[in-house]
């Protein structure tokens, strides 16, 4: 219930909605009561609400369509920006069910992927990309370049909806041990885009990862292209020095 008090009464609401959200009141795609409904419901003025709903498409729990209201988002796919894991490997670990929708497999020069991979530019590599999903829906697509010597051996195994990271470490026996990755803003262009469902122009994010085995053999290198509306990566970060310096005296000394 809304009180006057020191809180800010559109905090007050924006704070019941959340709750409500998270309960399970209000599921992905549902609509939210009317901005009448509301002042009605929690005795508050339109301003008061319009601010409590705004502050909720900020943080992007609820998304508004014109002409037909104010509708509860899909949650974020949140990732570990510091954990070395695969794709299928954090959805299932999230409550996520991971897939394929589309697959291609075939064998090209290394070219582009050669400096990644550490191998001659005209050697052959396997590259396999796969439109991947998140409980039916596409989210990513994903292309992965596998040395020749790994490449031969993932080749004869089922690909579409198995984890490679499971297929490597409990199936060939190649113990992952480190990545290099890169993450940044990109736009979803014409091919993209319709590969993710999205508008072309869309943002997305790329990131680029290369894998190395215990003995810091390259095995792969993979580019992938996430939806950035429904993709999170979140970390905690430290201070590699406790001692902190002494802010500098911006107002000067009261006489």
């Amino acid at each position: 219930m809304i009180q006057p008090g020191r809180t800010p009464l559109h905090i007050q609401l924006a704070d019941i909605i959340r709750s409500q959200i998270e309960s399970g009141v209000f599921n992905a795609g549902d609509q939210l009561p009317t901005e009448m409904e509301l002042m009605k419901q929690h005795e508050l003025s339109s301003s008061t609400v319009r601010q409590a709903v705004l502050t909720l498409v900020g943080e992007g729990l609820l998304y508004r369509r014109a002409g037909k209201g104010t509708f509860v988002a899909k949650r974020h796919i949140g990732r570990d920006l510091l954990t070395f894991s695969g794709f299928s490997e954090e959805a299932v670990a999230r409550g996520f069910r991971p897939g394929t929708r589309h697959m291609t497999v075939h064998w090209r020069p290394a070219d582009a992927v050669a400096a990644a991979l550490n191998v001659p530019t005209d050697e052959n590599v396997l590259t396999i990309e796969r439109v991947r999903t998140i409980d039916d829906e596409i989210v990513a697509v994903e292309t992965v370049s596998f040395v020749a010597a790994i490449g031969r051996l993932m080749e004869k195994l089922d690909l579409a909806d198995t984890s490679f990271t499971e297929i490597l470490e409990q199936q060939l026996g190649v113990p992952l041990a480190r990545a290099k990755q890169e993450i940044r803003a990109g736009i979803a262009r014409a091919k993209l885009a319709k590969a993710l469902d999205v508008s072309s122009g869309t943002a997305v994010l790329q990131i680029d990862r290369t894998a190395f085995d215990a003995a810091d053999r390259v095995i792969y290198f993979s580019s992938s292209s996430y939806r950035a509306d429904r993709y999170i990566y979140s970390c905690w970060i430290e201070r590699n020095s406790v001692s902190i310096a002494q802010p500098r005296r911006l107002i000067a000394r009261s006489r």
